[in-house]
């Protein structure tokens, strides 16, 4: 499959979301009020979303883009921090409008939690890689060429629910 440089960007584009989700957290909890289910709603909402984003999206509709990814886990690729950002700055208001300020709080955790992990995965030298060896493991797992698998990056949740949770590549299962 050829490549794609639609989702190439510039650095500060790749990066602005590790500055703007955090703010956004923050503000959704000083608006309030804070509400610990909720909290735990937005992220579990957020893993739910991750999953069916990636499965269905990534390896569909944008495959050819999001192979690109696959080709070079260390270029500026993905969905342009400011589409993200912007989207999370108009449902904020929105949100707290409809008393869900938390479960905000809790989704944009979660998109934080996601893009920082992510980022972690693909360098070995980053001091937290060595704290997420399972999710690392299940990450290169679904890098391998064929092998369709582990969608959720932050959780293998939504992989086990839905039957697409691999441990052990498919290949080396059948010759072993």
């Amino acid at each position: 499959m050829a490549a794609s440089n639609k989702w190439l960007m510039s650095s500060l584009a790749y990066y602005l979301d590790f500055f703007t989700a955090p703010l956004f957290v923050l503000g959704a909890l000083l608006i309030g009020p804070v509400l610990p289910w909720q909290l735990v709603g937005g992220l579990l909402l957020w893993s739910f979303i991750e999953y069916g984003v990636h499965r269905f999206l990534f390896h569909s509709l944008y495959r050819r883009e999001h192979w690109t990814h696959h080709l070079d886990v260390l270029a500026f690729i993905g969905i342009s921090s400011w589409k993200t950002s912007a989207v999370y700055a108009l449902l904020l208001p929105l949100c707290a409008y409809l008393g869900l300020a938390s479960l905000y709080a809790g989704l944009v955790a979660g998109y934080f939690l996601y893009i920082s992990l992510h980022y972690v995965m693909h360098r070995p030298g980053h001091w937290f890689y060595r704290f997420i060896p399972g999710l690392v493991f299940n990450h290169d797992l679904h890098h391998r060429k064929g092998i369709e698998k582990n969608f959720g990056v932050s959780s293998p949740l939504w992989d086990h629910v839905f039957g697409t949770y691999v441990r052990v590549a498919e290949k080396e299962t059948a010759a072993g």
